[in-house]
C-alpha cells in the first residue's frame, strides 16, 4: 500500500512539473508586433490610422498593459506619442494628421505580458497624393527611443504623475537596432530643475534583461528634465524628456 501511495505521488508531482514547465514555456514565447499602415497614400492635413498587430504564439493579445505610437521624421527629434486603443484581435490603433511631408518612423511601443517590444517602420508622407504609399519593412532599427537617433532604443516609462517630496520611480528599456534587449549596462539618470541649478545624478539597477529601474525624489514642482545616459564599452548614448512634476 505504501510502495502504490508512493508510485501515486510521484506520478502527481511528474505531472505537475511537466504541466509548471509547459506553462513557463508559453510565456517565454516571444510577443510578436507587427505595424500596419494604411495601404493607400497618406494624404496631408487628413487623418490616418495607425495600428498594432500583437500576438503570441500565433494567438492575439488583447490584454497588452500599454501600446503607443511614437513618430518623428528621420533623423529628427519625436515630435508624437500616442496612446493606442485595444481594438478586436489584438489590434490596437491611433488617429494621426500629417501637416508637412517628407520621411516619417513610427515606432510602436508595446508593453505585454512582462514584455517590452520596440519595433519601427519608416515610411513616406508625399507632398501630393498619389496612388501607393512608399513605406520601408519594419524592424529594430537605430533610435534611442524619445529623443534622436542612434544604435540604441531608449525608452523611458514612470514621467506622468509625479510628485515633488515623494519617490517616483522610472523604469527604462534598451534594445539595439536589431532587436535585442542590452544587459548589464551602466546606466544613470541626470536630473535638474534650471539648466544652471545642480544636476543630480541617480544610478539604475537592472531588473531584468534591458529593463532598468531607479527611484528619484523631486524636490521642485514644475518643468524638471530627466535625460538617460546609457554606456557599456566604446557605447555612449542618451536620451531626455521635460516633466511635470506636481
Amino acid at each position: 500500500m505504501k510502495k502504490v501511495l508512493s508510485l501515486l505521488i510521484v506520478s502527481i508531482m511528474m505531472t505537475a512539473g511537466c504541466s509548471n514547465a509547459k506553462n513557463q514555456d508559453a510565456v517565454e514565447k516571444p510577443v510578436d508586433v507587427n505595424i500596419l499602415l494604411p495601404t493607400s497614400a497618406i494624404n496631408l492635413n487628413k487623418e490616418v490610422t495607425l495600428r498594432a498587430e500583437v500576438s503570441q504564439n500565433n494567438k492575439a493579445v488583447t490584454d497588452a498593459d500599454e501600446v503607443q505610437f511614437e513618430i518623428g521624421k528621420t533623423g529628427e527629434d519625436s515630435m508624437a506619442m500616442l496612446d493606442a486603443k485595444n481594438g478586436e484581435d489584438g489590434i490596437y490603433s491611433a488617429n494621426y494628421k500629417f501637416t508637412d511631408p517628407g520621411d516619417y518612423y513610427v515606432i510602436a511601443h508595446v508593453t505585454a505580458r512582462d514584455q517590452h517590444s520596440m519595433p519601427k517602420m519608416d515610411f513616406k508622407v508625399p507632398a501630393t497624393t498619389s496612388s501607393n504609399s512608399e513605406t520601408g519593412k519594419s524592424e529594430h532599427e537605430s533610435h534611442s527611443g524619445d529623443d534622436h537617433h542612434s544604435d540604441l532604443m531608449i525608452h523611458l516609462m514612470g514621467i506622468e504623475n509625479l510628485d515633488v517630496n515623494k519617490e517616483n520611480v522610472f523604469t527604462i528599456h534598451l534594445m539595439t537596432n536589431d532587436g535585442k534587449a542590452l544587459e548589464k549596462a551602466n546606466v544613470r539618470i541626470e536630473t535638474w530643475k534650471d539648466e544652471n541649478g545642480k544636476h543630480d545624478y541617480t544610478d539604475a539597477k537592472e531588473v531584468a534583461p534591458g529593463e532598468y529601474e531607479v527611484k528619484y525624489t523631486f524636490k521642485d514642482k514644475g518643468t524638471n528634465t530627466v535625460k538617460v545616459h546609457v554606456e557599456k564599452g566604446e557605447l555612449h548614448d542618451h536620451t531626455e524628456k521635460e516633466v511635470t512634476v506636481n
